[in-house]
């Protein structure tokens, strides 16, 4: 019995490694002749097998097709390849052994070169003060809103808000910032879209992005009298533009606190009981003593010459601002807003075949 479950599981590994050699071997056949390579034939197959192809596969036929349909002049389907190459799949695809020589050295050269100026964004958040959430009270709504983003190469950016367009111009490799105009944000909740772009030659990476807002108001909603008279407080909850939740609450008026200060005693002392006008300081220092001292000296001035680097802002996804604003009766109360970042979809298009009209 042990036997024959052995040797199954030594068939089904066999056969594993056939199924995943036989697709390399069966594409091989449109590349026999290298002066009548067909690219066609290689696209159709690809495309009907890749979906059935291991994790390890998928990377290397994805960039394989970006190519194909390069050679082909198909720019429309090769950007998508390409942007699932990179976006997808992490350009981790790169072995290629089993291809024909020449064939093998063009579809190299095409991913390394792409793998210079493709823009590839590293990190994409929120740039909050310090790393951090405020988590003091503002007061008044912000501005601006400083979204982060780090790229792996240079590359031309445009931001837009719809068909407007906010702000262009190119990013660097490493850090960059952008600032958002807030005043529609932080006016009231919902989802706010934006689109950011980026242009490497005839590519263009399209992300668009969702900045999500919900907002918790909290604060006095009458205004008191001169008399005492407990506070109302109005709590509600929502989310994007739909009222979750009310509660109103009542806080008992603080009474006022009479604090007996003692008379003065005309004597006037500005350092407090104990102060040491003169502090006992030693006037020598032993001299097996002197040379560590001159060392450490040494120290402390190199430490003062030498910058530290300064770290890359933290960037978040999710941050909470809270602020103040003027109720319908002209009292304060807090806004606790939480933004949130989100991608909605990634599209590869031809700047060529755009309708710029």
């Amino acid at each position: 019995m042990k036997k024959g479950i052995l040797l199954f599981a030594l068939l089904a590994v066999h056969c594993s490694a056939f199924v995943a050699a036989d697709w390399r071997t069966e594409l091989n056949n449109f590349f026999r002749d290298e002066k009548a390579v067909d690219y066609g034939g290689a696209i159709g197959y690809l495309e009907d097998k890749i979906a059935s192809l291991g994790d390890e596969d998928k990377p290397m036929a994805c960039g394989l097709l970006a190519y194909l349909h390069g050679r082909l002049g198909d720019r429309k389907d090769e950007y998508q390849r390409l942007g699932e190459y990179f976006e997808k799949y992490g350009a981790v695809g790169m072995g290629f052994t089993f291809l024909p020589l020449s064939v093998r050295n063009g579809v190299l050269r095409y991913l390394r070169e792409w793998q210079l100026r493709y823009p590839w964004v590293l990190k994409i958040g929120f740039v909050t003060p310090g790393g951090v959430e405020t988590s003091s009270l503002l007061p008044n709504p912000p501005e601006t809103i400083l979204l982060g983003v780090e790229m792996a190469s240079d590359v031309y950016y445009k931001l837009m808000d719809g068909q407007d367009v906010l702000k262009g111009g190119r990013f660097h490799r490493g850090f960059n910032a952008v600032a958002i105009q807030a005043w529609r944000i932080f006016r009231e909740p919902g989802a706010f879209p934006y689109i950011l772009e980026f242009k490497a030659g005839d590519l263009i990476v399209r992300r668009e992005l969702i900045i999500g807002v919900q907002m918790e108001f909290v604060g006095i909603m009458g205004k008191p009298s001169s008399g005492r008279k407990d506070e109302e407080f109005l709590l509600e909850l929502y989310f994007g533009e739909d009222l979750l939740a009310s509660s109103r609450k009542t806080l008992p008026s603080a009474r006022e606190m009479g604090i007996e200060v003692p008379p003065p005693t005309g004597k006037y002392d500005p350092f407090g009981p104990g102060y040491q006008n003169e502090p006992r300081i030693p006037n020598s220092i032993p001299i097996m003593a002197i040379p560590a001292a001159i060392i450490e000296a040494i120290k402390a001035l190199k430490k003062k010459d030498e910058v530290e680097p300064v770290p890359p802002p933290k960037l978040m996804t999710d941050i909470l601002i809270s602020f103040k604003r003027p109720n319908a009766g002209g009292n304060d109360i807090e806004v606790r807003t939480r933004v949130s970042l989100g991608l909605r979809e990634m599209r590869f298009l031809s700047y060529s075949l755009m309708d710029r009209s």
